[in-house]
């Protein structure tokens, strides 16, 4: 069962045309490329979870189960924590989304990992999507945001 990181997911999924209408143009093109993609985003923590998703009709859907594909046909992403200052993935989550750590630290510290076979984003470019999708996050849970 999935904690307070599951839900915040269930919760921007309803809002996600807004976060994917302001990518740039050339995001959205290469978000073209992974159509009918999945992934597997884990998240450690208590509050966190295994989650699937596939990216169809320029949207991301979360899945409520496994899909039904080779392992090795799923995109595989990780966020994590260190053990030092930042326990699991969970913990760095909710600090991103409090403003308490940018999303360009989560990348550089190596809290969040990706392994897929396709490059969507060039790190700029990912970086910045992800700091679309925080905000888009606070503005879910009620905080500040664009």
């Amino acid at each position: 069962m999935a904690g307070l990181v599951g839900e915040m997911f269930d919760r921007f999924e309803a809002r996600q045309s807004r976060f994917f209408n302001h990518l740039p143009k050339d995001a959205r093109q290469k978000l073209a490329e992974a159509e009918n993609r999945y992934a597997e985003l884990r998240v450690t923590g208590p509050e966190g979870g295994v989650f699937y998703f596939q990216f169809r009709g320029q949207r991301l859907q979360k899945l409520n189960e496994r899909p039904d594909v080779a392992y090795e046909k799923m995109d595989k992403f990780l966020l994590d924590g260190d053990e030092i200052n930042y326990p699991s993935g969970d913990e760095v989550l909710f600090d991103v989304i409090s403003g308490s750590l940018s999303p360009r630290a989560v990348i550089s510290h190596k809290f969040f990992r990706a392994n897929t076979d396709r490059i969507i984003y060039d790190v700029e470019e990912f970086a910045q999507a992800f700091e679309n999708f925080i905000e888009e996050m606070r503005m879910v849970l009620g905080g500040k945001g664009a």
